[in-house]
């Protein structure tokens, strides 16, 4: 109806331009008209019929065309939402959680699996897609948020494929491990209008992983540092930090050898287990404790006063007596404990090994149940 009414308007407009026209070129007025000779009035016949088939044949032209195309966009759309439907089928039954997102306010696609394995789903529609809302979409978690930003700018920056291991939240508040892959989707201009992905779940692999890690670097039977990693870490702290007014403790049970011959190795095992727990809560915090050994320990103590130092060792002088008894036989367990205190500043692990094995040589010669300090300057 629209478009009748503006052809009539149209044709009505040109009337109006043809008459305004004769009327200029023949320097008469409208009243004039009347009087004008039959060829004139043919002429002007003749001019407008002209002008109502241009405008006419124009109108139907245009409404040809616009019908032309709304019936090419129709199939266009068709086709679209045909090979929307097409790729959601594809990936709902791909057994994979696979997603896209799009970056220019068109449809979100993600599967089934998503919802089953997390209990929600990718938005359908998100407006102004950026590094937040991509953070916020995915539920991942606060304390994985520097990588994740490290990485997905790439993605949007680069446009590049990218792969990260990042912790996803579930509905019930928990969090799994998950591998997410982002690949961008480009259009005929280089531009990125979505990003296309898979989501899978690694939180098994992760945390085996971090099983095995924390057991190559423990001690099986106390939980503590083994050996290795002690000596690992504290040399990389003696290299990359200030070390003055640190201290390495060596710490050797006396009479042990009495409780395993006495009370059977299950009883010494329990008594090296009571010692590191109460290690433990004398040097907690930042030290760092370790089992060098049978019922040697080694303590690093980092940056202490001397007078804070002096008291953890008398506290864990008393502490670590301790009695056992089967009823019959009776061992009183103590500790004798080697200090070598950092005077100065890039001073060598071994260096501080070496002192504080000789201060714990030195306290057993004294009698035992007693710590002895070393100062070490270089």
């Amino acid at each position: 109806m629209k478009n009748i009414i503006g052809a009539i308007t149209c044709t009505l407009i040109s009337y109006a331009i043809a008459i305004c026209g004769y009327m200029f070129t023949h320097g008469c007025s409208l009243g004039d008209l009347a009087e004008i000779s039959v060829e004139d009035k043919r002429f002007l016949l003749v001019l407008l019929v002209a002008q109502t088939i241009i405008v006419w044949t124009y109108f139907f032209y245009i409404l040809t065309i616009r019908k032309r195309n709304a019936n090419r966009l129709k199939t266009e759309e068709n086709r679209q939402l045909l090979l929307q439907r097409r790729y959601q089928i594809v990936i709902d039954n791909s057994g994979e959680m696979m997603y896209e997102i799009s970056l220019n306010n068109d449809a979100c696609i993600s599967t089934d699996k998503i919802r089953e394995k997390f209990g929600w789903d990718i938005p359908k529609q998100v407006d102004n897609l950026d590094v937040r809302k991509l953070f916020q979409i995915l539920h991942v978690h606060p304390e994985d948020e520097a990588l994740f930003y490290n990485s997905t700018s790439g993605l949007i920056t680069n446009k590049m494929t990218k792969e990260i291991t990042v912790r996803m939240q579930r509905a019930d508040g928990t969090y799994i491990w998950c591998n997410i892959i982002y690949i961008p989707l480009l259009d005929g201009d280089n531009n990125m209008v979505s990003i296309v992905g898979k989501i899978e779940d690694v939180d098994s692999e992760v945390k085996e992983k971090e099983r095995l890690e924390h057991q190559s670097r423990t001690d099986g039977l106390t939980g503590l540092m083994n050996k290795q990693t002690f000596e690992e870490e504290a040399m990389k702290f003696l290299m990359t930090s200030i070390s003055t007014g640190s201290a390495l403790l060596f710490i050797d049970m006396d009479y042990f050898k009495d409780v395993n011959d006495k009370f059977g190795h299950t009883m010494g095992d329990r008594a090296i287990r009571d010692i590191a727990l109460k290690l433990q809560v004398i040097f907690a915090n930042c030290d760092m404790v370790s089992r060098f050994g049978g019922d040697e320990f080694l303590i690093f103590v980092k940056n202490i006063p001397r007078d804070t130092l002096l008291d953890k060792l008398a506290w864990a002088v008393e502490k670590l007596k301790e009695t056992y008894s089967n009823g019959v036989d009776t061992v009183n367990l103590s500790a004798s404990i080697g200090v070598a205190y950092c005077m100065a500043d890039k001073i060598a692990y071994n260096t501080l090994l070496e002192a504080a094995d000789n201060s714990l040589y030195a306290a057993k010669e004294l009698g035992r149940s007693r710590y002895i300090i070393r100062d070490v300057y270089s």
